[in-house]
């Protein structure tokens, strides 16, 4: 839920208790062994406590975070894969906690400090760095680093497939804001961010930072995981709860409370980033035996009034904006439909295994957009694909924002309350009677139950706008696919660099109606 309040009323209904602050030794054994203590203190740490933080924080001038030594940030990518975290000094694993804790070291791209704390109910510590956490391969060098070294991020263990394999990785929070999680079979595919502001504009991009962690150590049955951050920036403060539930998915629950220092004009609520490189609808020159390359297909909105859209992905040629729904948000998400290994055609990289990644607002949002930014890229190892909602209006220096949603780290190729009736394919090309148009073929699937042939055909709405005709719409039965075909014939009324809208939808002979099909076409 967005909510605005001043400087002086925050102060007043978010403070604290007072803390007491003690050095007491004595309670080493309330935290893991392998944390050493910098300063044990008794204080109560809540949500709340981070607010405080991060609204006093913003009432300072921006210091940027304490970066990591010359040598670690000139690591080659290689070189910096060599060191790995040693797995039995994970936090809490020797205590045979449900969850377990691993640490990213400092280097390569990662070259900003992130302070990471425990705490339990009653107190709180700062987990240093220590080199026998890590093995360092072949480097040589590793002796000469200080104790005083923080890290860069951290990983969440936990016993995804049962407890007979041990722990797996199930989430990773690592550079800037970027977070990232993967649930039972999946492979890591898109990530989240906490915050984006001015993605994908003409002007350069502001990345606030994670600065601080504090992660609850959980009890013995514990079936959650929650952890508290502290964001800062040049423009805003911000102070972030995670609650972490990892079953078959992995779903967090995420509270963000904002404090500008600036007015700020373009904020990404919940930024999602992926990878699209090809897929039916773009095919690509080079000499690749992989049919589609991509972490995500498509971009999928629901909105508050009931209708739901689906935009497939593509590769721009140049950076490509897209604002979508206006009218209130239930939710939104980069989605990975296309789970059939065939359509891959990889081992290594495993695309039909990355997440689904979708956001489910809690509360009202107030009035906002959906942005689509789709960047040109020269390889399937560049992140390309940002996705985030928008207020409608500027957030202003000196208030709070808050927001609240869930996130779904799924196999799923839709969310529950979905119509069912889904775009599962999207492909282009010029119509073989008449090569001067361009026929677009869109598939759909009826998810609702056994899929047969319909007595009545459906009807299709199609729109076109922009530089491209409709010269003419239809709808026939695939037999094959047991899926119903739209087919677009497009006459293109612009050169290559002009970008046209195109949609259609299906309503069904029993009156249901289709997901809206949304694509940004250009030749």
């Amino acid at each position: 839920m967005e909510n605005t309040k001043s400087v002086s009323d925050q102060n007043r209904e978010n403070k604290i208790m007072r803390v007491s602050w003690a050095i007491l030794a004595i309670f080493v054994s309330a935290f893991s062994g392998c944390a050493t203590i910098q300063a044990m203190r008794r204080i109560e740490v809540t949500y709340e406590f981070v607010v405080e933080k991060a609204w006093e924080l913003s009432l300072e001038k921006y210091r940027p975070a304490k970066a990591a030594p010359k040598r670690l940030f000139e690591l080659s990518y290689d070189d910096y894969r060599k060191i790995k975290f040693r797995g039995a000094e994970s936090l809490w694993a020797k205590e045979g906690l449900p969850f377990a804790i691993q640490f990213h070291h400092l280097g390569y791209l990662f070259d900003k400090e992130v302070q990471i704390n425990e705490f339990t109910a009653t107190h709180s510590q700062t987990i240093r760095y220590l080199q026998q956490f890590f093995d360092y391969g072949d480097l040589k060098w590793p002796r000469s680093l200080s104790s005083s070294l923080g890290y860069a991020g951290f990983r969440v263990m936990y016993p995804i497939n049962g407890d007979v394999e041990g722990y797996k990785e199930i989430a990773s929070f690592l550079g800037a804001s970027y977070f990232r999680a993967i649930g039972k079979d999946m492979h890591y595919g898109a990530s989240v961010r906490a915050l984006a502001i001015d993605a994908g504009l003409s002007k350069p991009e502001e990345f606030p930072e994670l600065r601080a962690f504090w992660l609850g150590k959980p009890l013995g049955n514990a079936k959650k995981l929650t952890l508290y951050a502290l964001l800062d920036g040049p423009s805003l403060t911000g102070a972030y709860q995670f609650v972490m539930y990892p079953q078959y998915d992995v779903i967090m629950d995420v509270k963000a409370r904002l404090f500008p220092r600036r007015d700020l004009h373009n904020v990404g609520i919940a930024p999602i980033t992926s990878m699209f490189w090809r897929g039916e609808n773009r095919r690509h020159r080079e000499h690749d035996y992989r049919p589609e390359v991509h972490d995500s297909d498509g971009l999928m909105i629901a909105r508050k009034d009931g209708g739901w859209i689906w935009r497939p992905l593509d590769l721009a040629e140049i950076t490509r904006l897209s604002y979508m729904d206006g009218y209130g948000i239930k939710g939104f998400g980069l989605l990975q439909r296309d789970r059939d290994f065939f359509h891959y055609q990889d081992l290594e990289a495993h695309y039909q295994s990355r997440p689904s990644v979708w956001v489910e607002t809690v509360g009202d949002w107030g009035m906002g957009v959906t942005r689509l930014v789709e960047l040109p890229t020269k390889n399937e190892f560049e992140d390309n694909i940002v996705a985030m909602w928008e207020p409608g209006v500027p957030l202003e220096a000196g208030k709070m924002y808050e927001y609240e949603y869930r996130i779904h780290w799924t196999r799923n190729s839709t969310p529950a309350e979905h119509p069912g009736i889904q775009v599962i394919a999207t492909r282009s090309g010029a119509d073989v009677a008449r090569p001067d148009l361009v026929r677009m073929v869109v598939d759909f699937e009826d998810k609702r139950g056994e899929a047969s042939r319909e007595l009545e055909t459906p009807h299709v709405e199609a729109t076109a706008s922009g530089f491209v005709e409709l010269v003419e719409s239809s709808v026939i039965w695939n037999e094959y696919a047991k899926t119903w075909r739209v087919s677009l014939l497009l006459r293109p009324l612009g050169n290559d660099l002009f970008v046209s809208e195109l949609s259609c939808q299906l309503t069904m002979p029993d009156g249901a109606r289709s997901e809206v099909w949304s694509y940004q076409w250009s030749r």
